[in-house]
């Protein structure tokens, strides 16, 4: 066997994925690094239940994974685990963090100086509080509004930025000084989660309440699974969607 090879289950969409940098925002990034299964690793674990897994075409696993889904039988859709290099501002690394049953490991602004790296809102897209749902952003704010919001954003950005490194020179402990910085600077983790989980972070951050900077994030997660894994996207987006924006 050379190096290419591999005797491993692999999915071709995500091996076409794997690598792949996509940007969100102006800064942000998603990359796929690693994964383990495809969709037959689904149906596979499944049909362990009464000793049978060989001999079946896709389109019988196809109606068994649409079947396990819905009866919510999900613990097969646990044998496939996707591995993401995500790149977000730490407001929206807040959001992503709540789904707990995920494993990563992030920047450390301990060990390492922050990068110069702040989110600040595109044109057209500063958002007013919302009058219904009092949680969530409402309409876009006007244009003259919206620059003046971004100026204010970006000019505090710059500030806390200049105040960090002022005290790096100073000979103050990264760790400390790093209490100065918004919740605009981005961080980075490597993020390692189960399918089964995924598809709930999905029908969470896909949601039509979601933030849109972090559904921006999910967005982009969805279609690299429903390119690697497309059995098993069209069974939860049978359940859960459709979502026009994952193409």
């Amino acid at each position: 066997m050379n190096k290419n090879e591999t005797s491993r289950v692999i999915s071709a969409g995500a091996e076409e994925e794997l690598g792949v940098v996509h940007t969100v925002h102006e800064l942000g990034e998603i990359e796929l690094v690693d994964y383990i299964g495809s969709d037959r690793t689904v149906a596979r674990a499944a049909r362990t239940s009464y000793q049978g897994s060989d001999g079946k075409n896709e389109e019988a696993d196809r109606r068994l994974i649409r079947r396990l889904w819905n009866d919510r039988h999900t613990s097969p859709f646990e044998m496939v685990a996707l591995t993401f290099r995500i790149r977000l501002p730490i407001f929206v690394m807040r959001q992503h963090v709540r789904h707990r049953t995920a494993s990563l490991n992030e920047w450390s602004f301990r060990y390492t100086e922050c990068p110069d790296l702040f989110y600040t809102p595109q044109p057209g897209d500063v958002r007013g509080q919302g009058k219904t749902n009092k949680q969530m952003s409402g309409n876009p704010l006007d244009d003259e509004t919206s620059s003046r919001a971004r100026d204010l954003i970006s000019q505090v950005n710059r500030e806390a930025f200049t105040t960090y490194k002022d005290l790096i020179e100073l000979g103050v402990a990264r760790e400390q000084a790093r209490v100065v910085l918004p919740v605009s600077a981005y961080t980075q983790i490597v993020w390692s989660i189960d399918m089964r989980n995924m598809l709930h972070y999905f029908s969470l951050r896909l949601a039509s309440d979601a933030q849109k900077e972090i559904r921006d994030y999910a967005v982009i997660m969805a279609r690299i699974v429903k390119k690697g894994w497309p059995i098993i996207w069209s069974a939860f987006e049978e359940g859960a969607g459709p979502f026009e924006e994952i193409s």
